[in-house]
């Protein structure tokens, strides 16, 4: 494997290093994309990180592959020799992102900050959606392990994540340090960044190994109320109505619409579900529109869409 110098592509990955100024920063912050992202030279973080002048590399994956074309090998190969210019390497990703920082920051015993890692084709959660895609990557807890506590972000409200927590990241790092946030939904990180926190807990990590106390996002935020109804639909899907028309009436949402439909569907509320689609029709935006498998479940029980 060559060098990395400024960029190394792959028809499965790409990496790139992108330099702060001339000479080295005091610090090495490594990147990683999420799920949607895909081939690119910078992502996730790589403007901020630059922001504080600190050199950073940003990993990417081809899409769909969920970094299974990068071996730990390969990663070290490629990443190791200039890694080593650096006394403090910082690893960081969001959900698959933050699972590959897990994944690939052991072995260069990086600091790791990892928000809702997530490997969605990983079999533990038999998610129908990526039953095909093969693991290629052997289970965290046998990969080389960073002598630093890694910091995991998550909604423990959200089961999948959860059990990722529980099964994945504990058995490799017992001592994690977890910082929960309820009703913040998978995509814990945006919830943080609206709530203006995701930048000063990202740099006071960096910058001094510490988790800054902060208070989450709570009742009264789109993102809370939506979020718990969600949770609610299963065991109280009234009340979990009356959290998601609050979150809808804070601030307008695909995903909160779709599941208040169904939602709906769910209470019976067959007339109020068909009212509210003819509203959306009326006046579309891309707030109101349905997802495809949604679709499906809503003309299966009868509905016009």
């Amino acid at each position: 494997m060559p060098q990395l110098n400024k960029v190394i592509t792959d028809d499965e990955f790409e990496i790139t290093l992108h330099r702060a100024a001339e000479t080295p920063s005091e610090k090495l912050v490594i990147t990683f994309g999420g799920q949607p992202s895909g081939i690119s030279q910078k992502g996730t973080g790589t403007d901020f990180a630059l922001s504080l002048e600190y050199d950073t590399i940003f990993v990417a994956q081809k899409h769909g592959t969920q970094y299974q074309g990068l071996s730990l090998a390969q990663f070290e190969d490629i990443v190791g020799p200039v890694a080593r210019n650096w006394d403090d390497v910082i690893c960081y990703g969001c959900s698959l992102g933050g699972y590959a920082a897990l994944y690939f920051g052991g072995i260069l015993n990086a600091r790791i900050i990892a928000a809702a890692p997530m490997l969605p084709a990983w079999k533990r959660l038999a998610i129908p959606s990526y039953a095909d895609l093969s693991v290629r990557h052997i289970a965290l807890k046998y990969t080389p392990l960073s002598s630093h506590n890694p910091v995991v972000i998550f909604d423990p409200m959200i089961a999948r994540d959860q059990l990722l927590i529980d099964e994945m990241v504990l058995p490799a790092y017992p001592d994690a340090r977890q910082v929960r946030v309820p009703y913040a939904g998978h995509t814990v990180h945006v919830a943080l960044s609206q709530a203006k926190l995701l930048d000063p807990i990202l740099q006071t990590f960096i910058d001094d190994d510490v988790v800054l106390d902060f208070d989450p996002p709570a009742e009264g935020t789109a993102t809370w109320h939506g979020e718990r109804g969600c949770h609610l639909i299963s065991s109280d899907p009234r009340l979990a109505r009356i959290e998601l028309e609050k979150s809808l009436a804070i601030e307008p949402s695909r995903r909160i619409f779709n599941q208040l439909i169904q939602c709906l569907v769910d209470l019976g509320e067959l007339g109020t579900a068909q009212d509210l689609l003819d509203f959306a029709r009326k006046k579309p935006n891309k707030h109101s529109e349905l997802f495809p498998p949604r679709r499906i479940k809503l003309l299966k029980a009868g509905l016009v869409v």
